[in-house]
């Protein structure tokens, strides 16, 4: 039997992801061919009649029948666009979200130059990574409790040649004050939630997703912190739960800090700024 063409794989592919109930299963086939094969997703379509060898459908095939598992499409390319930053990432991580990117200039925006800053729960060091690709002037340092996240997160620093110090600990309880700017993309879905989520939730790090009963337990506790993190003037940023603004914002202000509430690009409540007066 010949052996198949490029295009006839990727045809294939893409009606099977599709049958799996994924609404862009061409365009995630697409990505799949592309960065396996090495090669641009147009490359795919000038070389449409190329024959693939064994290796290659072997390793199309398996990738293909991971994202039709609903494994989510980040940890079967090894890696999830940031900014303009490209992070490894791995089951040990959640996969860093769009909405996350829009934190960075919101934080940028508040930060005079050689400013310290923490980001807690760092998972791959997407945020951490960002602040400091973007201004290198910072002072950057970033904390997670999860020994294999951190991995992922110092591996993605070496790679970018980019100077964050990280540290391992239970939010950052451990950790000195004397921070201008304290920023966190923690857990915040509720335990009741769980049923209401994409299939793909069910394979990134739970630590990651869920906090509570409320999902604002992490949340809580890191703005009880915040006076103590915080220099005067200081800023503590938040990205939370879509219906969690009015929540967040009654914590902040219940230990004094001076809080407002800021939307994403979709126009939804996505992030708290709370000021140490």
């Amino acid at each position: 039997m010949a052996p198949p063409t490029l295009m006839e794989l990727l045809q294939k592919s893409a009606t099977w992801l599709t049958g799996k109930g994924l609404g862009n299963g061409r365009r995630e086939a697409e990505w799949i061919f592309a960065d396996t094969l090495i090669l641009t997703r147009l490359e795919l379509y000038t070389r449409f009649d190329q024959p693939l060898s064994d290796d290659e459908v072997t390793r199309l095939r398996e990738r293909v029948a991971r994202r039709g598992r609903r494994e989510p499409l980040a940890y079967v390319l090894g890696s999830q666009p940031f900014r303009s930053l490209s992070l490894s990432v791995s089951p040990a991580v959640l996969v860093p979200r769009p909405e996350t990117e829009e934190l960075i200039p919101l934080v940028l925006a508040d930060l005079a130059a050689g400013a310290r800053v923490l980001d807690v729960g760092t998972g791959s060091g997407a945020i951490a990574l960002a602040l400091k690709h973007e201004r290198g002037d910072l002072e950057v340092a970033a904390v997670d409790a999860s020994p294999a996240a951190l991995e992922v997160a110092r591996a993605n620093a070496q790679r970018l040649e980019l100077m964050v110090a990280f540290h391992q600990g239970d939010l950052a309880t451990a950790l000195p004050g004397g921070w201008n700017a304290v920023v966190a993309n923690l857990p915040y879905i509720a335990e009741s939630e769980r049923g209401e989520c994409d299939p793909e939730l069910a394979m990134e790090p739970a630590m990651a997703l869920f906090a509570g009963a409320d999902g604002l337990e992490l949340i809580c506790r890191l703005v009880a912190d915040a006076p103590r993190l915080l220099v005067p003037g200081g800023v503590l940023w938040l990205e939370h739960g879509h219906r969690q603004s009015d929540a967040v914002l009654a914590l902040c202000k219940a230990v004094g800090l001076q809080a407002s509430a800021h939307a994403d690009g979709a126009g939804v409540a996505r992030f708290c700024r709370a000021v140490r007066p």
